[in-house]
Parts: structure tokens; C-alpha cells; sequence
């Protein structure tokens, strides 16, 4: 087995486990957990807003650690704060240790999730980790598709207790072992890099184009990403859509993402990070015209639509950045890349769902406008990559 594949395998099965036990466990747990211990749903949904925010800010010194010390030496840790977030969170009586235990299972996300799995990759294959990259978001596909029922069996039979201590026993027997089998790497001198946080604090602000078309390129379609896939049923019936519809058209979400990455790994060698970023960002957008064109006839290939485009987001964040930026101080600059992208998509659930309320056609259609600008970003990026002859 190659290098390679055995490296997608370990960080795609962890992935699987990290999104599975922190990002999608609130759709399931959020109400019996706010019954229990008699607080609102929307106080426990600002603890799980305040483990996204702590995660994004966390971002750049994470990356920099892998980039100085190899992903073995810092996700490990990573399973460690989900394991006691999670052992938290099963234990809590109170808002104040809720809000403890979202932290730490931000903490854990920040040094597991998509970009540091991405940054532990660029850390042994440079410049060479698109397919790693492409492997590991088919594996993390699967996260919302597993965790949801399985938590929601777990949670009917044995409680919310026992569904929270079951994903933290998974860090343990399974992720923490994965995480200490990847092969050593070489510790390295790695410059801090004056992000553009540090340029403010200090006075020395620098405008660096490329980074900004990034940062909000990717906080454009984080809005997208996490709003719509959170609210989707809730949309789609405001939408017009009978019940039936929504529920089917929210278990297709997930098929056509992990398809779109299984073609993605396939197609990777013809098709460059632009082009995929292309047909990532175009997605959702054709999607949203169908709907304004033809109303709720369109909303399932509205669906497959905006799948394609989110099976295939993790891919370019991860990918782009590599193209432009290289491999050098890649975790600590992914940090910042995504670091507005991660604040946006913690505050957009529920903007979205004001803005829904309000009038559900103008939603979709802010969300269209979302996308024509990213869209007018990576057009951007394009001309700045054929000046630069890196395509």
C-alpha cells in the first residue's frame, strides 16, 4: 500500500469520528440535552457558536505546530481535548460547564479537523497532496451519514449520556491510535509568520491582496456551506415544499457530496484546483437559479446541486492555497485563510434563518449573490495564476 493511501485511510477514518462526535451531534443531542439540564436550545446552540469561534481563532498556532512538528506530534492532542470535552458535556448540570465543554471539543476540532488533517498531509508530500487531500474529504463525507443515525439509536435506547461517552470511547480506542501510527517526521525551524491579526495589533498593516481574496472567497462560501446544510429542511419547506419532500431531498444531500469526491479523486489528475474550485462555487448558484426559474419543481436538483458544491468546498480550501502559497508555513497560513470563513460560519445558521423567515426567496437569493461574488473572486485568482504561470 502506498504512502499515500495509508495516510488518507488513518486521517480519513479520524476525520469521520471528529466531524461525527463535534459538527453534527448538536442536530441530534441539542434538545434532549437542553431538556435535561433545563436551559434553552438557544443557549446550548451558543455554546456549540462558541466552540466554532475558538476553533477559528486556535487555527494559525495549530497549523504552525504542524508545521514545525508533524501531524503525529499535535493530533493526538487533539483526540485528548475531544475525549474531555466530550466526558464534559456528558456530565453537565449547568450552563457554565457546557459552555467548558463545547470548548474543549473546539479545541479538539481545531487540531483535527479538515485543515489540519490537510496541513499533517502537505507536512510529508509538499506540493504532491492533492490525492490525499481528495481521499480524505470521501472519507469525512461519510461523518454526517453515520453519526446521525447511529447517534440517534444510541441516544433513543441508552440516553444523551451514553451517545456523548460513546463518541468520546471512539477517540480513544480508534482516532488516538490512528494518530499515533502516522510515521514520524522531522522537526523543523518554521518562522512565525506575521499574519495579517498581528500586522493590526502592531501597527504594521500590510495589504496583501492574494490572502484577502482568500479569506473572504472562503468566508463567502462558508456563509453558504454551513447555513444551508443546517437549515436545509427548514428552508426547503419555507420554500413551498411539502414535508415528504424536504426529508427526501435532505437525505440526498449526502450521497451527492461523497459522489462528487469520489469522482474528484478519479478526475484529480485532469482536473486542476481552479477548475475544481469552478464547478464548486457555480454549483450552488445554478442551483438557486432553478428554483427562482421553476419554484419547487427544482428543488431536488436544487439539493444535488449544492451537494456537488460542498462535497467538493474541503478540496479547494485545501488545495487552492497549496497552489498559490507552496508547502512552506502551509498549516499557519491555512489558519488564517480560514480563520474569517470559520467566524462567518458560525454566525450563519442563523442569519440565514432570520433572513428565512423574513422572506425565503430573498434568502436563496442572498445566497446567490454569495456565490456570483465568490464566483468574481476565484475569476480573480484565475488571471493572478496565469500572470504568476502556475497554471
Amino acid at each position: 500500500m502506498q504512502a499515500t493511501t495509508r495516510l488518507s485511510i488513518r486521517l480519513g477514518i479520524t476525520q469521520i469520528i471528529g466531524w461525527g462526535s463535534g459538527f453534527y451531534i448538536p442536530a441530534i443531542l441539542a434538545v434532549p440535552i437542553s431538556a435535561s439540564i433545563g436551559i434553552t436550545t438557544e443557549l446550548f446552540f451558543w455554546a456549540f457558536t462558541f466552540s466554532l469561534l475558538l476553533s477559528g481563532v486556535l487555527g494559525p498556532r495549530i497549523g504552525r505546530a504542524i508545521d514545525r512538528f508533524g501531524g503525529r506530534k499535535v493530533l493526538p492532542w487533539g483526540n485528548v481535548a475531544f475525549i474531555a470535552g466530550l466526558v464534559a458535556l456528558s456530565l453537565t448540570t449547568e450552563p457554565i460547564m457546557l459552555f467548558i465543554a463545547w470548548g474543549l471539543i473546539g479545541i479538539g476540532g481545531s487540531m483535527g479537523n479538515y485543515d489540519s488533517a490537510f496541513a499533517t498531509a502537505v507536512n510529508f508530500f509538499k506540493e504532491n497532496s492533492n490525492k490525499v487531500i481528495a481521499m480524505i474529504t470521501v472519507f469525512a463525507g461519510f461523518s454526517s451519514t453515520l453519526s446521525w443515525p447511529l447517534t440517534t439509536y444510541l441516544e433513543a435506547n441508552f440516553g444523551w449520556q451514553f451517545a456523548v461517552l460513546f463518541w468520546a470511547a471512539m477517540h480513544l480506542v480508534i482516532s488516538l491510535p490512528l494518530h499515533l501510527t502516522i510515521p514520524r517526521s522531522e522537526e523543523r525551524e518554521v518562522e512565525m509568520m506575521t499574519g495579517p491579526i498581528t500586522k493590526i495589533l502592531k501597527n504594521k498593516f500590510r495589504f496583501d491582496s492574494l490572502l484577502v481574496i482568500f479569506a473572504v472567497m472562503f468566508a463567502l462560501e462558508g456563509f453558504i456551506v454551513s447555513s444551508v446544510n443546517t437549515t436545509l429542511p427548514f428552508l426547503l419547506t419555507e420554500l413551498g415544499a411539502a414535508n415528504s419532500l424536504a426529508l427526501l431531498a435532505a437525505v440526498i444531500l449526502g450521497p451527492s457530496q461523497v459522489l462528487a469526491r469520489v469522482l474528484l479523486v478519479f478526475l484529480s489528475k485532469h482536473l486542476g484546483p481552479i477548475a475544481v474550485a469552478g464547478i464548486s462555487i457555480a454549483a450552488h448558484p445554478l442551483g438557486v437559479i432553478l428554483v427562482l426559474m421553476f419554484g419547487v419543481n427544482a428543488l431536488l436538483p436544487f439539493v444535488i446541486l449544492h451537494g456537488i458544491g460542498v462535497g467538493l468546498n474541503p478540496f479547494i480550501r485545501g488545495t487552492l492555497p497549496l497552489l498559490f502559497f507552496g508547502a512552506s508555513s502551509y498549516g499557519q497560513r491555512q489558519g488564517y485563510v480560514m480563520m474569517l470563513s470559520k467566524v462567518v460560519s458560525a454566525f450563519s445558521p442563523a442569519l440565514l434563518t432570520l433572513m428565512v423567515l423574513a422572506n425565503p426567496t430573498m434568502a436563496i437569493t442572498a445566497t446567490l449573490i454569495m456565490g456570483v461574488l465568490a464566483g468574481a473572486l476565484l475569476i480573480w485568482l484565475w488571471f493572478i495564476a496565469k500572470a504568476r504561470k502556475l497554471i
